[in-house]
């Protein structure tokens, strides 16, 4: 391989980086995915850290050929040339060229040939490693063959017979088994007047064919050998091969002794296909795809049931009349004990194309050769169905580029050089219901809409799955939809109920666990009760207690084995009927259970552990959460931590339910692992649904009471009283609050009791009881200080000056915020930064100092940009609007206000917020004299503001009215001590 950048010759670096780059070149200005890249440099079995060895060969091309040739597309890269900037690509370019000029035009045929010869300089991707780059050489150099021989034809047509004997002698003797140049050469001797030579050359064809392959030449060398010993004059003229120039009648003699049958073998289509309708057509355009000079392969990969088998041969036969000459098709029988010998599958082809059984050579790699000399520029279709593995594959394709195949899978072929790889997912809904709907009829899926929704869904929209249901209901038309659907309700039964006939979804499941490994069926059936949803690579290997690289391989192998669906790279998850096929194909021993479940909530808390630390930063980890957690990973930020809390929060509350129900005798320790696990969790409630967190918080308080756990019972009820306190349920946070207290104060734990305390404050906030809501944040600040909680301290010093805004104290606010700033400058807390920013723009707008608080509020617009906080955003605008407006600013208020809105309509959090920013809107409305607009948006907030209960539908209700509303502005709950539980 060879490199030229601006016409200087680039090295193209190492074996492996060549071999990546190969990739690039010959797919040049396609986008090539990390996992094809993969398997085409290490093919079967990559090295573990493949993907980290591709990024840097990746950051090297673009080092030596620059950042905007080599460029990133999706999880992979892709080389950003013309198809022209490539030899191999110029080559077909140049040929298809040739092949389209007239039949007059032989001179500029003869160039465009030369051309594509001369391109190459040796053997094509000589020394690079990997079966892509071996597929390619192979094709590279058959390529290069015909492209010499139809040089040879054009020169034979053009009458040079003297000049073409050298090389086609030479040829000859370097590649003896090719028919055509031997055809060619005895041309040329004839020609030339050499008839006893020309002979000579048959002779020695001949005998070369039958000691190599055990065959006679072909009809069209047989019939050429006839006509110079009969001397015929029309050999005299100047003359080509059929690929030059359309034969005559009389150079086209039938096979003597072997007719070559039309094979037509594919299996019925089914009759009720459904879905897939974009694939099925990218597939039939790439199959049939005009003008192809290599073979069309399309591999098709996925789990059991998936549907693979039947898009196939449904595909096959929409596109079986483009190939006239016959459809082969061969189970492979790769999922099952007794893979099909390809020597055996090859047989099978050869006797189909009319091939006597004594004629049949014995040894596989000739039953090849047979087997693609026959298919030669003929148009055959095959489908190879439920491959084992590439290799399996790679022996039983054609050498033409006229034929075209099929090939299903489990596992990706990521040996196999294709057009097309599709990894099939499961049915989309609409799909699902399509085919339930096709199969037992319109009426019964529309009279029973959301049952119907539901009953696919509980298949996991697996097409298997799906069909069996239908079949079921189809040949039991008493049944509704609800009573099947009841019946796979349970998921103990939900497996036995998906069998009909000969269908059966454990059937389609067992095949493939039925090849595992011991350690890779344990790790399949022990990691199932974990991973409801998905988990990551570093908790299944806490969860086993394994190496996190002897667990990649392991997950890898099942994704091979399309057992584990891995959908981001270091997370994997199970389908729903593959995780119920798991759980019950052996049954779980408890014990072990318990001790994954305890390991694996160890290494969540750990991991949660750090990421309370960077967003309460002033707050002790070792007192905040139980003490002994494994150390968890060093998030460089706020903004890491909080996407890693988010990624994993399906898991943890799935894990949460799990500990709840721990009948194992595990201790209480579990459960104060699960309840610790909730306040970090609680910590970052703006970005995870708060809501789904409080209910798992109730099962965990439910357990813990019934365990006699006071500390873990305070805690996830502190966690539930809060979510109440932010959905502003007032008398049921104050009950919740007070349960809380009561189990903390049993068990010391000082940490809820001060969070009590701010809570207490928050409800009396609301309903604007200043007074009381002063001490109680005081009391918060004198707990948390007591504590050593830095960030929960001043936490509930930022609420109680945001209090004192709002009982005329706003001196005594600037104060405490100021203050509050000092500390959160040595804490580098962002979140509590931004919040004290905006407390201090409200007591600086309470005492008339209206740019100053504009510039305060600015700092904190500045502080939630950098760490993506929208919430603090939200309110800084809102707040500017208020103040804009008592500067007498209604243009630029109107515009910080409707941004405030917007911000805030992009997510289902800060509702109350949300009728804040449009009671604001609305103000600056209504001074613009938009008086329609700010009655629109006046009564919204009014809705906002009575479903909250708050007493702000007051000033909303004004507006719409057609009263502005006066004053310095209005209360605002800030995010702070409701939402985050800890010390933010």
């Amino acid at each position: 391989m060879s490199i030229r950048v601006n016409g200087a010759d680039v090295p193209a670096g190492p074996r492996q980086q060549q071999a990546m780059l190969a990739v690039l070149a010959l797919r040049a200005g396609f986008a090539v995915p990390l996992h094809e890249l993969v398997g085409a440099v290490w093919g079967q079995r990559p090295p573990e850290s493949a993907v980290t060895i591709l990024r840097t060969y990746a950051w090297r091309l673009r080092q030596r050929l620059g950042s905007d040739l080599v460029v990133s597309a999706g999880d992979g890269y892709q080389l950003a040339v013309p198809a022209s900037a490539v030899d191999a690509h110029r080559a077909e370019q140049l040929a298809a060229a040739a092949q389209a000029h007239g039949a007059e035009r032989l001179e500029e045929r003869a160039a465009l040939l030369d051309e594509a010869v001369e391109l190459w300089r040796g053997e094509p991707l000589a020394g690079i490693p990997g079966p892509f780059a071996d597929s390619e050489r192979s094709r590279l150099r058959e390529l290069h063959l015909m492209l010499q021989e139809r040089r040879f034809g054009l020169q034979l047509l053009m009458g040079r017979h003297e000049s073409v004997i050298p090389n086609l002698t030479a040829f000859t003797w370097e590649h003896p088994l090719r028919e055509r140049p031997h055809g060619y050469l005895m041309r040329a001797l004839y020609a030339s007047g050499r008839q006893a030579d020309a002979l000579a050359v048959f002779t020695r064809a001949q005998q070369v064919l039958n000691e190599e392959l055990g065959l006679d030449p072909g009809p069209e060398l047989r019939d050429l050998h006839e006509r110079i010993l009969a001397n015929d004059p029309d050999l005299d003229a100047p003359s080509c091969a059929h690929d030059v120039a359309e034969p005559s009648p009389r150079q086209i003699t039938p096979p003597p002794v072997r007719v070559l049958r039309r094979p037509a073998q594919l299996p019925p289509d089914v009759g009720d296909f459904s879905g897939r309708t974009g694939l099925v057509a990218d597939l039939c355009a790439g199959l049939t795809l005009p003008g192809r000079d290599a073979l069309a392969v399309a591999a098709v990969s996925g789990m059991g049931g998936i549907g693979k088998t039947t898009l196939a041969l449904h595909v096959a036969h929409l596109v079986k009349e483009h190939f006239p000459e016959g459809q082969l098709h061969a189970d492979l029988r790769g999922t099952g004990v007794d893979a099909a010998e390809p020597g055996a599958v090859l047989g099978s082809f050869l006797a189909a194309l009319g091939v006597p059984g004594q004629e049949i050579p014995r040894d596989p790699e000739d039953r090849g050769r047979l087997f693609r000399t026959m298919l030669d520029n003929r148009k055959v279709l095959l489908l190879l169905d439920d491959a084992r593995d590439a290799t399996q594959v790679m022996q039983l394709l054609p050498g033409s580029a006229g034929c075209a195949v099929i090939v299903t899978s489990r596992p990706h072929l990521a040996g196999l050089s294709a057009f097309a790889h599709v990894p099939l997912e499961v049915f989309s809904p609409d799909e699902a219901l399509a085919l339930l709907q096709r199969i037992t009829g319109e009426e019964q899926v529309c009279r029973e809409a959301e049952a119907a929704r539901e009953l696919v869904a509980a298949c996991g929209h697996l097409p298997l799955a799906v069909r069996i249901v239908a079949a079921r209901l189809a040949a039991r038309p008493g049944w509704s939809v609800a009573d099947l659907l009841a019946r796979l309700g349970d998921e103990r039964r939900r497996l036995s109920e998906l069998r009909a006939g000969d269908m059966s979804v454990t059937a389609a499941f067992e095949f493939g666990h039925g090849q595992l490994t011991e350690v890779q069926a344990s790790v399949f059936r022990s990691l199932a009760p974990f991973a409801r949803s998905s988990i990551s690579l570093e908790g299944a290997a806490a969860a086993l207690g394994m190496a996190e690289e002897e667990t990649e391989r392991v997950l890898e192998s099942l994704v091979d084995a399309a057992l584990v669906e891995s959908p981001l790279p270091g997370r994997y998850r199970y389908h729903d009927l593959v995780r119920v096929f798991a759980l019950q194909v052996r049954p779980a021993d408890p014990e072990r259970t318990a001790v994954m479940m305890r390991r694996l909530l160890a290494h969540l808390l750990g991991a949660a552990s750090s990421a309370f630390q960077r967003m309460a930063p002033g707050d002790p980890v070792h007192t905040t959460l139980m003490p002994g957690a494994p150390e968890g990973p060093r998030f460089t930020d706020v903004t890491e931590a909080r996407a890693w809390m988010a990624a994993e929060f399906d898991g943890v509350v799935h894990t949460l339910l799990l500990a709840a129900a721990d009948r194992t005798g595990s201790g209480t320790d579990v459960l104060n692992m699960a309840a610790d696990l909730l306040i970090a969790y609680s910590a970052f409630g703006r970005d995870v649904p708060y809501a789904r967190l409080a209910a798992t918080a109730r099962t965990v308080a439910d357990a813990a009471e019934a365990a006699g756990d006071d500390r873990a019972a305070g805690r996830a009820l502190f966690v539930c009283g809060n979510e109440a306190l932010q959905a502003t349920r007032l008398a049921e946070a104050g009950d919740l609050a007070g349960r809380a207290a009561e189990a903390s104060h049993r068990a010391g734990d000082t940490v809820i009791l001060y969070q009590h305390f701010n809570d207490l404050g928050v409800i009396a906030k609301f309903e604007h009881r200043y007074e009381d809501a002063v001490g109680h944040f005081d009391r918060a600040v004198e707990l948390a200080r007591a504590a050593g909680h830095r960030s929960g301290a001043l936490t509930s010093l930022l609420n109680a000056a945001l209090v004192r805004v709002r009982g005329g104290h706003a001196e005594e606010a600037v104060r405490a915020c100021d203050e509050a700033l000092v500390a959160l400058r040595e804490l580098a807390g962002e979140r509590d930064t931004a919040h004290a920013l905006c407390v201090r723009g409200q007591a600086l707008h309470a005492l008339g100092r209206y740019e100053d608080a504009l510039a305060s509020y600015r700092q904190c617009l500045s502080v939630a940009a950098r760490v993506r906080l929208t919430g603090h955003e939200a309110r800084a605008r809102f707040r500017s609007a208020e103040t804009l407006l008592a500067t007498g600013r209604p243009t630029e208020a109107f515009a910080e206000a409707q941004r405030s809105v917007d911000l805030l309509e992009q997510t289902a959090e800060h509702s109350r917020d949300h009728g804040y920013a449009l009671l604001a809107l609305a103000r600056t409305e209504s001074h613009l004299d938009l008086r329609e607009q700010a009655h629109t948006h006046a009564r919204l907030a009014y809705e906002v503001f009575a479903q909250a209960g708050l007493p702000e539908t007051s000033q909303a209700q004004r507006l719409m009215t057609g009263t502005r509303a006066p004053g310095p502005g209005f209360p605002v709950p800030e995010d702070g001590p409701g939402r985050d539980a800890v010390g933010v």
